[in-house]
């Protein structure tokens, strides 16, 4: 390779000296796309409910000569959220990329079992948490002039799904707030985009009966095609997406 190219690479695509916070890293997707981000050269606090897998998430960071701190968090409490946002500014002085990863599923539940207790547990895990983070970072990006905001959602929100309507509508919702935000921020450079994946194989989608799906695409994406979307996202190679909905489904769903 030239070394023209790969400094062009380089500057479009390196997150040297940018702060990063993932929620829901412990495992699956949010996992892969810290261990991503701090390869690009990012700093990543990771977040997550599970104490015990986040840590693995940011041992194995270390271990590869990069730099991570762990952060148990449950995405839902304001205070543990402002507290976190605030510890990160201790540390690394500020935030410049905010992944908002962590979520839960609906079990597949149709409607008539989707009591109200479990609609709102999902409505706040998934779209509440999502926005409990932008409002804890927002300060900061707009003292800054600068921000990536990389919100996962899902394809079933895009085209709907079999069952879970409170999964969907959570979801759906993520969509919604990330482009109004866009246009709300656009003038103070902070970029609000959304991931909406497919079926991808992690331990949320064995919940679901994936064997009909084998049957329709070549294969089901791993942790690491959405990851790299969410990075393109946090770099400054996608300068010029806001409000845009990115989609890793294997065909599953055409926009």
């Amino acid at each position: 390779m030239k070394p023209c190219v790969a400094q062009t690479i380089y500057d479009s695509f390196s997150l040297e000296n940018k702060v990063a916070i993932v929620t829901g890293a412990g495992n699956g997707i949010g996992k892969a796309t810290a261990k991503m981000l701090a390869g690009f050269g990012a700093k990543v606090v990771a977040c997550d409910i599970e104490e015990e897998s986040l840590a693995e998430t940011v041992a194995e960071i270390m271990t590869d000569g990069f730099t991570a701190m762990a952060i148990p968090c449950d995405i839902t409490n304001r205070d543990q959220v402002i507290s976190l946002v605030e510890r990160t500014k201790t540390v690394y002085g500020t935030v410049h990329i905010l992944v908002n990863n962590g979520a839960t599923m609906g079990g597949g539940k149709p409607v008539n079992e989707v009591n109200e207790k479990e609609f709102d547990r999902l409505i706040d895990i998934n779209l509440k948490g999502v926005y409990q983070f932008i409002y804890a970072v927002l300060p900061l990006m707009r003292n800054q002039r600068y921000g990536k905001i990389i919100s996962v959602s899902s394809v079933a929100a895009i085209a709907g799904d079999m069952t879970d309507i409170h999964y969907a509508a959570a979801k759906g919702g993520v969509i919604s707030m990330s482009k109004t935000l866009a246009k709300e921020l656009a003038q103070e450079k902070i970029n609000v985009n959304v991931v909406a994946p497919g079926l991808i194989n992690t331990r949320m989608m064995h919940e679901w009966e994936i064997e009909p799906a084998l049957e329709r695409f070549h294969r089901i994406g791993e942790p690491e095609d959405v990851a790299a979307t969410i990075c393109f996202l946090a770099s400054d190679a996608s300068g010029y997406f806001s409000g845009q909905v990115l989609s890793p489904n294997g065909g599953e769903y055409m926009l």
